[in-house]
């Protein structure tokens, strides 16, 4: 881990820090003219001056274009794609320690059982960071997921992956995982909800239902979503 990254603060305290707290996913895909390093930045400093308390960010390069303008928590995720596995997210330990040593201060990991590359396990990778003390998210779409992350050893679990698996495609993609996060928070482990959070009562009743935090991306920091939904009210008001 970075020598200048090291926390006085528990990973308990890390995370406990971050109650209550709207954190911004701040990724492009490769079609998106936001896609650069800069850019990425950029959309990072626009949330923090809007009261953001974190970021979540793609790749190191991204990490590192955001620590060098911003002392706010990073998530980190690597997604890589590798033929023959479904994990994307930050699927191994070397794709761990690129986000971290570029400035991530937290990693989040595909917290399902799915084979991951090179026989590594998700208890593998947690313990890894551990050892450098690095707080790890689980992004989760099952119940049965989540335990099974928490008895991996995760810090957080989150409710990334809820509608994106095969067996979860059921969910409503209008709305975040709300069965999900009440079927999760009795759990020993924080949750933060991420996907599909389009409204401020999207948030609200996140909250009610005992999310720790909340993760935002495409309703904030990806434009074509967001048009989309207004060209859609556009069309849908021309037809009544």
């Amino acid at each position: 881990m970075r020598p200048d990254s090291l926390s006085p603060l528990s990973r308990e305290q890390r995370v406990a820090a971050l109650t209550g707290a709207v954190i911004v996913s701040c990724q492009a895909g490769p079609e998106s003219p936001l896609n650069s390093p800069q850019i990425i930045a950029a959309l990072a400093l626009s949330a923090e001056m809007g009261g953001a308390s974190g970021f979540r960010v793609d790749g190191p390069k991204n990490v590192a274009a955001v620590r060098a303008k911003s002392p706010l928590p990073i998530i980190g995720i690597n997604k890589v794609d590798r033929a023959g596995f479904e994990v994307r997210i930050t699927a191994t330990s070397d794709d761990a320690f690129a986000v971290v040593n570029a400035g991530a201060d937290f990693v989040a990991v595909d917290g399902t059982q799915r084979e991951r590359p090179f026989g590594q396990t998700l208890a593998d990778i947690v313990t890894a960071l551990h050892r450098a003390d690095v707080v790890v998210m689980a992004d989760i779409s099952t119940s049965e997921e989540a335990r099974y992350s928490m008895d991996c050893g995760v810090d957080i679990v989150a409710t990334t992956l809820a509608g994106y698996t095969p067996h979860t495609d059921h969910y409503d993609r209008s709305e975040p995982a709300f069965s999900l996060l009440a079927d999760i928070t009795a759990l020993p482990v924080p949750v933060f909800v991420e996907g599909r959070i389009w409204s401020p009562e999207h948030v609200s009743r996140c909250f009610a239902l005992g999310a720790k935090a909340v993760i935002i991306g495409s309703a904030i920091t990806v434009p074509q979503f967001i048009t989309r939904r207004f060209v859609a009210a556009a069309e849908s008001a021309r037809v009544s």
